[in-house]
């Protein structure tokens, strides 16, 4: 098991009881991949658990066998993000020296990820904002994204407020693009996504001459 893997299995585990058995890790891994299809059809709110064990293959005896309920799901999904962000993020800002090049791989490896978690980020809109321990956890990771970019960047003048003003710029468009299927611009469209990327660039360029 690779140390990414195993980071990812420590933060799905601590919401759902311990796997030790291959099977019951993969059933496990199968409900978290079912939670997060019917979130992204349903929402939050619309989910059932019984929804997710039919998506699932399995019984909702299952579901609750290995996790408490639809809250444990959510942050199992959430952590598990998070950990393979991190992960992804390392290998991105290795990638390059270049400022345009590191924030344009930025954008384009953020949008694959929020295409791939699409029930994920339609449940932390739905349920993550009035839960402290939800905003907890993804503002802490906001904080330590927003480090890392500054630290390959090197110090240069889009440190500080400005990338924080970038990510947010790439998260707000990514997830109006998950809510609203009538969004002008759609995160699977390519030419969008490299137009958000120039955005950025843009922007801290623009920075850089103040």
């Amino acid at each position: 098991m690779t140390k990414a893997s195993a980071a990812k299995k420590k933060a799905s585990e601590r919401w759902s009881l311990p796997a030790t058995q291959a099977r019951s890790r993969a059933t496990r891994e199968k409900l978290l991949e079912a939670a997060e299809t019917v979130f992204a059809a349903k929402g939050y709110t619309g989910a059932k658990i019984s929804d997710i064990a039919a998506e699932a293959g399995c019984s909702v005896g299952s579901v609750y066998f290995r996790f408490k309920d639809k809250d444990a799901l959510f942050f199992a999904i959430a952590e598990s993000f998070i950990e393979d962000a991190r992960g992804n993020l390392g290998n991105l800002l290795a990638l390059s020296d270049d400022p345009q090049a590191i924030v344009r791989h930025f954008v384009t490896a953020t949008a694959a990820n929020v295409r791939k978690h699409r029930g994920l980020f339609r449940a932390i809109v739905e349920r993550g904002f009035d839960h402290p321990l939800a905003m907890k956890t993804i503002f802490g990771f906001r904080d330590e994204l927003a480090s890392a970019l500054e630290k390959a960047l090197h110090g240069r003048a889009e440190a500080g407020i400005q990338i924080r003003v970038m990510t947010q710029m790439v998260y707000g468009f990514l997830i109006t693009g998950i809510l609203n299927k009538d969004a002008p611009t759609q995160i699977s469209d390519a030419k969008a996504i490299g137009g958000l990327a120039d955005a950025c660039i843009a922007y801290l360029n623009t920075g850089d001459k103040r």
